[in-house]
């Protein structure tokens, strides 16, 4: 089969390599897809830079990159009462604690980390979901529900931020989103009520007039040592932080008294280690705002397999407005 691997980590265009690789084959529990499309995010990037979480070692001889992909069940590892072969299925943590991920032809995958994509989906952004999918839609509503609360988005641009928004609005949260100016527009177009810009000196001030004076209930964070200092002070009594990122300050000073007499629950969110039946609830909640069409999953780049390097540069860029997918195979 046709694949992208790694064996050094390093930049994209030395140590990626395309090529022929053998096809794996399925065990009991396991499917084997034949990928249409893979997602490329920023982890797998800073896992082939080696700069994932500090480490800058090989996990395994030779790897395989990317979490995210979409294809079609090609055989099925053993019986199973979720897929029969030809099913339409997106994937997720592809590469997570594995040597193979989806940037190949063909893939094996525990049943439970693939899902059915509704036939209306294309494949590239059935790719496209994943990681920021799942992320988005847990950060949300795998908490406790938000239907009638205030809900703050920080990066409502972003990949991630984006999908949250329209989690939180079909949920039925009054929704505030933090951005920059430039993402205004599409932040508003995709449901929240109201935009802040999170480089404003005013945010904490400019947050309580959108909400007309309401504090936050539910908070979903990026940068989360760079923001829980204004966030805290936002917060209501018995509200929730869930944080699936901190980049820019990797060791942040918490105001704990601040958060404490407010009764404040933290949750810091790693989409890998979700459990079987939290990713099922997210999953059937992402499909199902699929199949009625009310999902904007946005697609900025289709790159052919051979060219992965140049889909890892974009991505390392950050100058993109949507999900960079790799295109496998068009048959």
């Amino acid at each position: 089969m046709k694949a992208v691997w790694y064996e050094n980590v390093g930049p994209a265009r030395t140590v990626l390599q395309y090529g022929e690789r053998p096809m794996p084959t399925p065990g009991p529990g396991e499917v084997l897809v034949r990928l249409r499309a893979s997602g490329v995010n920023p982890s797998d990037v800073k896992a082939r830079a080696g700069l994932r979480g500090g480490k800058s070692s090989m996990a395994y001889p030779q790897i395989i990159p990317h979490s995210d992909g979409a294809g079609i069940i090609e055989e099925l590892g053993g019986p199973s009462s979720r897929f029969t072969p030809g099913d339409r299925v997106w994937v997720a943590n592809a590469q997570w604690r594995r040597a193979r991920g989806t940037a190949a032809e063909f893939l094996v995958i525990d049943e439970s980390l693939a899902f059915s994509l509704p036939d209306s989906v294309p494949f590239d952004v059935g790719a496209a979901l994943g990681i920021p999918a799942l992320t988005a839609c847990h950060a949300v509503a795998g908490y406790r529900p938000v239907e009638g609360k205030v809900v703050l988005v920080s990066g409502g641009g972003g990949t991630v931020g984006s999908l949250a928004v329209q989690f939180a609005r079909q949920s039925g949260a009054f929704v505030v989103a933090s951005g920059s100016l430039t993402d205004r527009e599409r932040i508003l177009r995709l449901g929240a009520h109201a935009f802040v810009d999170y480089k404003s000196a005013h945010l904490v001030e400019e947050v309580l007039r959108a909400t007309d004076g309401r504090s936050l209930d539910h908070v979903v964070e990026v940068e989360f040592g760079d923001n829980i200092q204004a966030v805290a002070d936002l917060l209501s009594e018995r509200s929730t932080v869930v944080a699936y990122g901190s980049a820019k300050t990797q060791k942040p000073e918490l105001p704990f008294y601040t958060l404490m007499f407010k009764g404040v629950r933290l949750e810091l969110l790693l989409v890998y280690l979700l459990t079987n039946q939290e990713r099922g609830a997210a999953a059937d909640r992402i499909n199902q705002l699929l199949s009625t069409g009310a999902l904007d999953v946005a697609v900025s780049t289709v790159i052919p397999l051979k060219e992965c390097a140049r889909a890892h540069e974009i991505v390392e860029s950050g100058n993109r407005s949507g999900a960079v997918i790799v295109q496998v195979s068009d048959q």
